[in-house]
């Protein structure tokens, strides 16, 4: 990247960061009794988001990202070590909705802690479906305690399918040395 290009990026992050930081604290001076329930419902679950994001990441061991009030998809890939068409994807599959400027994707700390949450299930397996109908059930919840009991609920079914598929691929390979041993038992023809 010339330093022209990361001049201008630079500058767009700035503009893009200010016009955040304005629009929270205009939102901030707006006394609580004022927000609607959606307003606080929003507030409050995008601070449990966070908090189950935090708690999740501790398996993940997610790189090192500096502290920002947004990401570029690059940023981000790097961070969580995933592809930038993954992170494509997740958008595509509506898990996300990055700030758009041109055709730049700007994450804000709300997506990420929502990366983190679907790129932690995403390791563990879960489908995307899953994952998708969680994060709008987990909208709808109001404490952590709910929000790590969908979490938990879901990788109890992805553990129980495991044991399942165990089980299945346990009785395949006993049927595959039933058959070698067949195979061997027979001789070789002359």
């Amino acid at each position: 990247m010339s330093t022209v290009d990361k001049n201008v990026t630079s500058a767009i992050r700035s503009e893009v960061s200010g016009a955040l930081t304005n629009l929270a604290a205009a939102q901030a001076s707006v006394p609580s009794s004022r927000r609607s329930s959606g307003e606080n419902r929003a507030a409050r679950n995008s601070r449990l988001i966070t908090e189950v994001a935090m708690r999740l990441s501790e398996i993940m061991k997610f790189g090192n990202l500096e502290d920002s009030d947004l990401y570029t998809i690059g940023q981000l890939a790097d961070y969580l070590d995933v592809s930038l068409r993954t992170l494509r994807f997740y958008e595509q599959s509506g898990l996300l909705r990055p700030v758009r400027e041109g055709s730049r994707r700007l994450y804000t700390r709300r997506d990420l802690d929502q990366l983190r949450v679907i790129v932690t299930l995403r390791e563990l397996e879960a489908s995307l479906g899953a994952i998708k109908s969680l994060m709008t059930r987990i909208k709808e919840l109001d404490d952590v305690g709910s929000m790590i009991a969908a979490i938990e609920g879901l990788l109890v079914a992805i553990a129980s399918s495991n044991e399942d598929r165990i089980a299945e691929l346990t009785r395949l390979n006993r049927r595959i040395n039933d058959t070698l041993g067949q195979l061997h038992a027979k001789g070789t023809p002359s």
